[in-house]
């Protein structure tokens, strides 16, 4: 099952609701029609979505997602907006850790567990909220900080050499397209500028190539605080080897593992030798995986 930490749960949401409105589990269960353990478990992200659907009915409270595209339930807005990501059922099941029959009954029926339909929600980038139902729909911009241009497409061969390392990664956060079947990174997720991956729960295993731009800070705050979160377990990313800069200091220098790069990379779409020196910057991880990257890249400088 696809983890996140707590704080980044559907059931945590529930839990600030109720206390910012001082209301006890005790109170809640009473209105939902359900017990006390029962509301406990839903705060742990426990529990089934019979006794969820009636927690939120007791707070007159809705389930909304960012990503997430109209339909008339929950279930018909997940399977939609799976397959605009080009992933199939069984993938998906695989990927938050059950089988294709669930993910099935969740989609049409819209029964299951919440565990189940918080990975769901997380793995697709749903931006998944808990709000009143009359409050209005948020008009989002985050392009000041998304990875709106690809300017240093990362070469396919440097791809190619993780992925015998790593196989096939759980996420790009960081992709020009939502569409697995079209993305020039091997993963089983991907987000694109519309989703917003600095604003969305990471997991798994994932690739990074952000923006080269100033806000590159972000992207770096953000794979270190996923990692020290206990959402994703490796974040590798290839970065601009400037080893002078604040977020270098703040968010790499004595925390990640560090292969320096030998030459210069020709990346993928602009067609000379990048001005600078790269490096690839790993997060996590196991140890297994960081002997094989300095087998992969012999010619590496291993920090």
């Amino acid at each position: 099952m696809l983890k996140l930490s707590l704080q980044n749960t559907l059931g945590h949401q529930l839990q600030t609701i109720r206390k910012g409105r001082c209301t006890t589990q005790a109170h809640l269960a009473r209105r939902a029609g359900i017990s006390t353990p029962t509301v406990r478990n839903l705060e742990r992200c426990r529990g089934n979505l019979r006794s969820w659907n009636s927690a939120l009915d007791a707070l007159n409270i809705e389930l909304r997602g960012r990503n997430l595209p109209p339909a008339e339930t929950i279930g018909h807005q997940i399977s939609i907006l799976r397959t605009r990501r080009g992933i199939g059922q069984r993938t998906l099941a695989s990927l938050v850790g059950t089988t294709q029959p669930t993910l099935i009954a969740l989609e049409r029926e819209g029964i299951g567990r919440l565990q189940v339909l918080d990975s769901v929600l997380s793995a697709l980038g749903a931006g998944a909220y808990l709000t009143p139902p009359d409050t209005p729909r948020p008009f989002y911009t985050h392009a000041g900080i998304s990875s709106t241009h690809h300017g240093w497409s990362t070469p396919q061969t440097l791809l190619e050499s993780l992925y015998s390392v790593y196989g096939t990664f759980d996420l790009d956060p960081c992709s020009p397209t939502r569409n697995r079947r079209t993305a020039s990174v091997r993963a089983r997720i991907h987000y694109s500028p519309e989703d917003d991956g600095l604003s969305l729960a990471w997991f798994g295993t994932v690739f990074v190539n952000p923006p080269y731009g100033r806000d590159i800070h972000h992207w770096t705050t953000k794979a270190r605080l996923e990692v020290e979160q206990g959402n994703a377990q490796t974040v590798v990313s290839i970065l601009p080897a400037r080893t002078d800069t604040r977020w270098w200091h703040t968010d790499v220098a004595r925390i990640a593992h560090v292969l320096f790069l030998r030459g210069r990379l020709a990346f993928g779409n602009v067609g000379q030798v990048a001005p600078f020196p790269s490096a690839l910057v790993v997060w996590g991880g196991k140890d297994d995986h960081l002997i094989n990257l300095q087998k992969t890249f012999p010619d590496a400088w291993f920090v």
